[in-house]
């Protein structure tokens, strides 16, 4: 591979990495609601969303495998990715492709860095200056949130429906409109949507293939993200999760080689 093309290749997976962190930063807004806990007067729907809040998956450190594809008006590749996490801390990535480590981002509660390893450099962005650039705000814990499958968005303003085996809750308003398709049974997350009309900017996430971790939750194995915006265009991403460890002890290394070279 020539330098044009190792420049493009790392391009590409450096975009993509900044791709994927939109994804997380910008539909992770939405703060999820408490209801109150001595609330005696509950609704059936208030009910239901106490129920998800109380299954949600609980990790205080995540480590994971994944395979991802990546597919934009500009891009499509895929990879292989490291995910780990450690509670209200930090969010760890790295990514690969054909055995050799490309890119390595760290998270937390108010930065991004990233390493681009072919062209042996590396960026820090503040959370405020990628969502200033995309007009989305960052939230570490519903990043941690969204890489779990948890439910986020919840709130006490969700109306509630049943279809069949599922729960369907919907909440519009304030220029925003939230779905959730949840099974009736399990109480797992199947599908989320949320869409702002005024801001041309949508997303629909479908989880799957849910199976027990290594301390016996129940994780979706199977994420399936398409987001259309004026910032990103339409970004179709799949992550196949092939091992999961929660609550194990994990390192989120991050050492800037001295060679390389701070680019904006």
């Amino acid at each position: 591979m020539n330098k044009r093309q190792n420049a493009i290749f790392s391009i590409s997976w450096i975009n993509s990495v900044a791709v994927l962190l939109v994804l997380l930063l910008g539909f992770s807004c939405g703060a999820s609601k408490k209801l109150g806990n001595k609330d005696a007067n509950l609704s059936s729907t208030e009910l239901l969303v106490r129920r998800m809040e109380t299954k949600q998956v609980k990790a205080k450190t995540f480590d994971a495998k994944a395979k991802i594809d990546f597919r934009s008006q500009d891009i499509s590749m895929s990879g292989n990715a490291r995910i780990r996490m450690q509670k209200d801390s930090a969010v760890w990535v790295t990514l690969s492709k054909l055995g050799f480590e490309v890119a390595r981002a760290l998270i937390t509660a108010d930065s991004v860095r990233i390493l681009d390893r072919i062209n042996n450099e590396y960026s820090v962005y503040g959370l405020d200056h990628l969502s200033k650039e995309y007009q989305l705000p960052g939230n570490l814990l519903m990043i941690q949130q969204v890489i779990l499958g948890n439910p986020f968005f919840l709130s006490r303003r969700f109306n509630s429906t049943t279809e069949g085996d599922r729960y369907l809750l919907s909440d519009v308003g304030s220029g925003k409109e939230v779905k959730m398709s949840i099974e009736t049974s399990a109480l797992r997350l199947r599908n989320l949507q949320y869409l702002e009309p005024g801001a041309t900017r949508s997303l629909n996430l479908d989880l799957e293939e849910y199976n027990a971790t290594n301390d016996k939750q129940d994780f979706s194995y199977l994420r399936k993200f398409v987001v259309d915006s004026r910032e990103t265009g339409k970004v179709e991403v799949n992550i196949q999760f092939t091992q999961v460890e929660l609550n194990v002890p994990i390192s989120m290394p991050f050492d800037i080689p001295q060679r390389f070279k701070r680019v904006k």
